[in-house]
């Protein structure tokens, strides 16, 4: 008996698109899960799933990513499907956060200081902004936080000001955007 049974068949794209969101390390748009089909489609045989799967187009990949989204809503499954600037990615809910960070052996959930989070709102709803502006908001040196949230990519320099000195100027990253579960930074105006 040969060690090198074939595998199944994949029954539907939308199974696959939510198996390479599952596996995948980032969260991908809708073109990175088209090039990764059609890279496996390349010399596929007529009339296989990969050759199928690769002729999927932008508009279908999105409307398999709102079927996953509300079939996982629906099922509640624990996981729930998320979109951050055009990325989709698989994320647990939040309820189930105490048992996931039990299971990862990280029982403390990461905090941010006051005086961060007070930075980091400056920065989303003023961005771009320099550190001499957050300054004049806060009243107080912001040296430390800003180098803080550096360090853990919730923002990140964005250009140079015009000002004599041409200080850095600041905005949020993708990172903020999924901390916070916002789809795009136009969210804190409705939120």
């Amino acid at each position: 008996m040969s060690d090198d049974i074939p595998l199944p068949a994949p029954k539907s794209l939308q199974s696959v698109i939510g198996a390479m969101l599952f596996g995948a390390d980032h969260p991908m748009t809708p073109e990175e899960l088209r090039n990764a089909l059609q890279q496996r489609g390349v010399g596929a045989e007529p009339d296989t799933p990969e050759a199928t799967f690769a002729a999927a187009g932008i508009r279908e990949i999105r409307a398999y990513l709102e079927d996953i989204g509300a079939t996982l809503s629906h099922a509640d499954l624990g996981i729930r499907l998320c979109e951050e600037d055009g990325r989709f990615s698989l994320r647990t809910v939040p309820a189930a956060a105490p048992w996931v960070r039990t299971l990862l052996k990280n029982d403390t959930p990461q905090r941010l200081s006051r005086a961060a989070l007070e930075t980091l709102a400056i920065i989303a709803y003023r961005q771009p902004v320099s550190k001499a502006e957050i300054e004049a908001v806060r009243g107080v040196s912001t040296d430390h936080t800003v180098r803080a949230l550096l360090e853990l990519n919730l923002i990140r320099t964005v250009g140079r000001s015009e000002l004599p000195g041409r200080p850095f100027l600041y905005g949020t990253t993708t990172t903020f955007l999924e901390h916070f579960g916002l789809k795009n930074i136009k969210d804190l105006q409705e939120s």
